[in-house]
């Protein structure tokens, strides 16, 4: 990943005023957000996507900056690696914008063999029947 690709994501949630199904925002000024993992299950089990810590989407996504980059980096990897099932490789990438540390993580689709991605504390829940017939099929 690249800043040119997280500086045209950071435009388009500000251009349509909202995250789409490939672009999140969060605001980690006060802390490591709770949550991430739906959006990193989403974004493993769909498209992939890009989360940017730092922005605050109740204000048109500014740029707020994150609490501490080394330890949301290592908040994020471990996540990734010790708390999804399957583990999932985020290519994480610091940046300043607009004054203000930021950090951008991309998450690939998983293999279709390896879904669904869940967060492994709260289990694998019930997946719609699609879901279950497309691993079927």
């Amino acid at each position: 990943m690249e800043k040119k690709e997280v500086i045209e994501a950071i435009k388009t949630l500000r251009k349509y005023k909202t995250e789409t199904n490939q672009i999140e925002a969060k605001d980690a000024s006060g802390g490591f957000p709770k949550k991430c993992y739906d959006t990193i299950s989403s974004f493993s089990n769909k498209y992939g996507g890009i989360i940017i810590f730092g922005l605050s989407e109740d204000n048109n996504f500014k740029t707020v900056g994150v609490y501490d980059v080394n330890d949301l980096q290592k908040q994020i990897s471990s996540l990734c690696s010790d708390s999804m099932e399957p583990s999932v490789r985020a290519d994480i990438l610091p940046m300043e914008y607009e004054g203000k540390n930021i950090i951008a993580v991309k998450i690939n689709e998983i293999i279709q063999s390896k879904k669904p991605c869940y967060y492994k504390p709260k289990g694998m829940k019930k997946f719609n029947r699609d879901v279950i017939l497309y691993k079927i099929l």
